[in-house]
């Protein structure tokens, strides 16, 4: 696992204070994705799900005060990508969207107030990755990006106040994940890195004040993804 550090998210620019540092290795996992406050989540072919805490972001060190801790079975899902304060979504194989919050983070442990509450169905896409504050976005087939903000994470009841708005076209990547304040990553098949910021968050209005600036190349890995 390599680390690095972006900041460039004012203005796009290629600002990297911190460049493929080495973090660890053995990560030989189904998934792995990143939550808040150095949390990372990974999945095994099995279906169990381990918690790792980074806290080595300050210089890129492999400081990992909590390491492959047991949390779960069962996570044989389509996809799993976690959001903001413990939240965890997994799609099922029919469209299901199950709700979860893991709240565990301090010492690892199996701490989840709430397990898989349906909120919704239908989400039959391409991808599907969460940004901050209840933020979902949807990748169709044909490259549509579709916007949704979920608001019922306080007890995983299916309160979405904003759905489905389409927010942009094209996005026909071999990757795409979020960051934290609207920061939006891509990597092109040649292994480009490209940045946006989405800033309709409050609307789902199709609002980019940044848009596809080039801040990187050679991102040619097995999987990437942002934390906060």
């Amino acid at each position: 696992m390599l680390f690095y550090r972006y900041d460039g998210g004012a203005d796009g620019s290629a600002n990297w204070p911190i460049q493929a540092k080495k973090i660890g290795n053995g990560w030989n996992f189904k998934q792995v994705f990143a939550g808040s406050n150095g949390a990372i989540y990974a999945i095994t072919e099995t279906g169990d799900m381990l918690f790792y805490r980074y806290a080595g972001g300050a210089d890129g060190s492999a400081n990992w005060p909590i390491q492959a801790k047991k949390i779960g079975n069962g996570w044989n899902f389509k996809q799993v990508f976690a959001g903001s304060n413990g939240a965890i979504y997994a799609i099922t194989e029919t469209g299901d969207m199950l709700f979860y919050r893991y709240a565990g983070g301090v010492d690892g442990s199996a701490n989840w107030p709430i397990q898989a509450k349906k909120i919704g169905n239908g989400w039959n896409f391409k991808q599907v990755f969460a940004g901050s504050n209840g933020a979902i976005y949807a990748i169709t087939e044909t490259g549509d990006m579709l916007f949704y903000r979920y608001a019922g994470g306080a007890d995983g009841s299916p309160n979405w106040p904003i759905q489905a708005k389409k927010i942009g076209n094209g996005w026909n990547f071999k990757q795409v994940f979020a960051g934290s304040n609207g920061a939006i990553y891509a990597i092109t098949e040649t292994g480009d890195m490209l940045f946006y910021r989405y800033a309709g968050g409050a609307d789902g209005s199709p609002n980019w004040p940044i848009q596809a600036r080039k801040i990187g190349n050679g991102w040619n890995f097995a999987e990437v993804f942002a934390g906060e």
